[in-house]
């Protein structure tokens, strides 16, 4: 990175000079199976699901989070192996983000580019007004959800204004002493008349390589994200709603390009012999348009939504790109509909993508490759007394364009759900659905190698859509007054698994390629199924100012013969067992502090190609204090791993050399501080 670039002033130019051009979809709060939780950035409403996975905006904000990897930063059951910006993966019970279908603004973000990257998309958590996070099987979830889905929503105007302002601004700069990082943003946000509104951000981060626990710094872990959003929206109290945005987020970086020093081992212990350093920019432009209409009328509730979402890698020295252009709807309506003793809200929609995946290069052809899925969908929702049964169906129509052979078929995929209220509180659920993903399954940069009429295409063998099946119960408690007056307390255990078959990989052989760094690729081929299962805890108290959040995962990827598989690229792993308990105390009216504990335990069930994993313990604590009596400034203060651990995800990937194996350690103690002014 160029040092002039982190000077404050180079970071404020930035952000004022760059130019921006021009996105939501509401959860269903009456779904008994889905969670979401409110991300509104100035005001958080109270209610909603107190066990919802995710993170609401007192979290992000109390957190100081600044890139996509943190927005789950206190959520067990996601978690985010890799280290190092560029080299992420977002893991959901255990499944690999590749086999979840990932939304912003309803626009799926596709298959990955190369190794990974794009599967965890850049996204300002400054921009959020909702993420929900659903591991659990519905038909209305999108197409390729194997293991579940994770939905962002960004802000509109009019969340962000008060209900007598017409117009409003918010700065907001940061540091962070792990990777001396500079933060900044500026966002403007008014009223047009009416029900319209206006909103535009503009955001930039500079990032250092990053200091791991103990001291030394991560090589090439460094960068710079630039975020811009605009939006235009038409929120009235009733009526039709819309909203057209476009987002734009660039990471640039000096990285390995191959898989080594990329997405798995560690750049100061070895140094890979046919790897060199490369400058990338990876660049994702998302357009989006809504309508949704909510009238008197209970039988209707519209939703029509359409995108086009532009990801691509940039390799600067080569002149190459690796690029997924995709456009894709939704379209659906959740009537609510009452017969005799039951209520049924039946959600019946279409949704439909295509996607082109291309590499241009210079010193080569310029390859691509379609793919393309419609989606018809059924899901009920029905309450009687104290049962609760939700039944659906998922029609697909799938092709993918492999060369040599399509992938094209169709397939009918059902789910099943169900919970019942006892006594004293408890409920018991249970459930099971099964989903299949047969569009877009390679990473864009394979397709070089199976345009390669060397490459062995599944032993001859047609390739099958992957499928998966996802079976859960347990049971959930709901108390009041438990320990004291006017206190909270909610309890959820769940048993889980989730059955992926028809998974990609590939087969190597001979030296690693010079361009590369891997070995030469013998071919694609589908793996055996692989088993993600365990279980999981979660429990919220709160009184007064007073809340407390625990959420525990056990998981465990295995064979259908119950042998430990590890973590496999591209699909899921295990992990082990890991604990997140949450604090916050709201002291004062104008000061809040809050501590989070992250506890992982040893996971010593791995196969012998890979080593057992140490664990680990981290502290972090935040403070947030509004001098004055209203909100127009706020100071905030936040030190995650306190006590400086050395650790490495359990999810992040090995990479192993004459029996030494190697993984990307995770930063070291990293002090936040930072302020916000709003106008």
């Amino acid at each position: 990175m160029n040092p002039n670039d982190r000077k404050p002033g180079r970071l404020l130019g930035a952000l004022l000079a760059t130019a921006v051009s021009v996105p939501a979809h509401a959860a269903d709060d009456d779904q008994p199976i889905a969670s979401s939780t409110d991300l509104s950035p100035v005001r958080i409403e109270a209610g909603g699901d107190p066990l919802g996975r995710g993170a609401d905006s007192e979290a992000l904000q109390r957190r100081q989070a600044s890139s996509s990897a943190e927005i789950f930063r206190g959520e067990a059951s996601a978690g985010v192996g890799g280290g190092s910006r560029n080299a992420q993966r977002l893991y959901l019970r255990g499944v690999e983000s590749s086999n979840l279908n990932v939304s912003v603004d309803g626009a799926r973000q596709g298959r990955n580019l190369h190794q990974h990257r794009g599967g965890l998309t850049g996204l300002d958590p400054d921009l959020l007004r909702s993420a929900d996070l659903d591991p659990r099987p519905a038909a209305d979830q999108g197409p390729g959800a194997l293991g579940g889905s994770v939905r962002f929503e960004t802000v509109d105007a009019q969340d962000l204004l008060d209900p007598d302002e017409e117009i409003g601004a918010r700065l907001r700069a940061g540091y962070a002493s792990a990777d001396e990082a500079e933060r900044g943003s500026a966002t403007a946000f008014g009223r047009l008349g009416g029900d319209w509104g206006v909103l535009a951000h503009i955001g930039a981060v500079n990032r250092d390589d990053y200091r791991v626990g103990g001291g030394g710094s991560m090589p090439y872990s460094g960068g710079r994200d630039r975020d811009y959003l605009a939006r235009i929206s038409r929120v009235p109290a009733s009526g039709h709603q819309l909203r057209f945005g476009v987002q734009r987020n660039t990471f640039e970086g000096d990285h390995h390009y191959g898989s080594w020093g990329s997405d798995f081992g560690d750049p100061r212990e070895r140094t890979h012999p046919n790897q060199e350093l490369t400058g990338q920019e990876q660049r994702r432009e998302t357009w989006t348009a809504e309508h949704r209409y909510q009238p008197a009328d209970p039988h209707v509730d519209w939703q029509a939504r359409v995108y086009r979402n532009d990801n691509r890698l940039e390799r600067q020295d080569e002149g190459t790109a690796t690029r997924a252009v995709e456009h894709g709807g939704d379209l659906r309506n959740t009537f609510t509909l009452d017969a005799g003793p039951t209520r049924h809200r039946l959600t019946a929609g279409f949704d439909y993508y295509t996607e082109d995946g291309r590499i241009g290069q210079t010193d080569g052809p310029r390859l691509s490759h379609r793919s393309r899925n419609f989606g018809a969908f059924l899901q009920n929702r029905m309450r009687w007394e104290r049962l609760r049964l939700s039944a659906g169906l998922r029609f697909d129509d799938y092709n993918t364009d492999l060369v040599e052979q399509d992938l094209d078929g169709d397939a009918v995929s059902p789910n099943l759900s169900a919970e019942l209220e006892m006594s004293a509180g408890w409920s018991a659920f249970a459930g099971y659905g099964e989903a299949v993903s047969g569009a877009g399954i390679l990473p864009i940069g394979w397709l070089q190698y199976i345009d390669d009429k060397k490459t062995n295409l599944n032993d001859g063998e047609p390739f099958e859509a992957e499928e998966s099946r996802r079976t859960e119960g347990g049971l959930r408690y709901q108390g009041r007054d438990w320990i004291t007056a006017r206190d909270r307390f909610d309890f959820e255990a769940t048993l889980f698994e989730t059955r992926i078959k028809n998974s990609l990989t590939r087969t190597d052989s001979g030296p690693p390629a010079v361009s590369s760094g891997h070995g030469y690729i013998d071919g694609v081929i589908q793996r055996d199924p692989v088993r993600l299962r365990g279980y999981e805890l979660r429990a919220a108290w709160g009184v007064g100012p007073y809340d407390a959040r625990l959420s525990f995962l056990s998981a465990e990827a295995v064979d259908d013969d119950g042998d430990p598989v590890g973590v496999i690229r591209r699909l899921g792993g295990g992990g082990g067992d890991r604990l997140v308990f949450d604090q916050r105390w709201a002291a004062h009216e104008t000061l809040t502090l809050g501590y989070t504990l992250t506890w992982v335990g040893d996971h010593t069930d791995v196969p012998d190609d890979e080593p057992e994993r140490d664990g680990y313990h981290l502290h972090d604590v935040q403070a947030e204090w509004q001098p004055w009596a209203d909100d127009r400034l706020t100071l905030a203060l936040a030190v995650h791993n306190l006590f400086d651990e050395q650790y490495a995800e359990h999810t992040s990937l090995v990479d192993e050399d004459g029996g030494n194996f190697y993984i990307r350690d995770e930063p070291g103690r990293d002090v936040r501080v930072t302020g916000t002014l709003r106008f």
